[in-house]
């Protein structure tokens, strides 16, 4: 009982910690307009093709620079985040999107973690589960009369010694 009550606070921390993970990935970026943040929210999703793993958005690469550039013009011009990223699709190849797309033989990607956590989730539930219906089964063995007279038994045979026995301790016979 002790140890499941210290490991309340750390469940509880454990849920504010998605609950804010889930919030801070759930905030709405903007759509429309010609700020900063969108500017910087469609940056993040390109690939800088300069930079080994990093976004338009925190590169400083000339490329990166001239990039954000097009996209600041692109948003002036009224378009969606959508059209923007289908242009930079159109002009540079598909892997300057640091998301792959969610269709074809990519959705693999986004669909494959999942599946293996879920996988793994239900082999640990029902491992945990044999086990704890194994536990049960054990306790709930009581152990009969018969049982016990067969081991009070068994035990007395042991204790006591042979009839032809001797007093040194070797069991008699013929010479000796």
């Amino acid at each position: 009982m002790k140890a499941s009550i210290r490991r309340g606070p750390v469940w509880v921390a454990m849920a504010v910690a998605v609950v804010a993970m889930l919030w801070i990935g759930a905030r709405p970026r903007p759509t429309d307009g010609v700020s900063d943040d969108r500017l910087y929210a469609i940056a993040s999703q390109l690939k800088c093709l300069q930079c080994a793993g990093e976004s338009v958005a925190g590169s400083q690469s000339s490329i990166a620079i001239k990039m954000r550039e097009e996209i600041r013009r692109e948003m002036r011009a009224g378009r969606s985040d959508d059209e923007i990223l289908d242009r930079f699709v159109a002009s540079y190849p598909t892997e300057v999107l640091l998301n792959p797309p969610r269709s074809g033989l990519t959705l693999l990607v986004w669909v494959a973690p999942v599946v293996v956590v879920a996988v793994g989730a239900v082999g640990v539930a029902s491992s945990m589960a044999a086990a704890r219906r194994a536990r049960r089964a054990a306790a709930a063995h009581s152990v009969t009369d018969e049982e016990r007279e067969l081991v009070d038994a068994a035990r007395r045979s042991e204790a006591r010694p042979p009839a032809d026995a001797r007093p040194d301790g070797s069991i008699g016979g013929e010479g000796g």
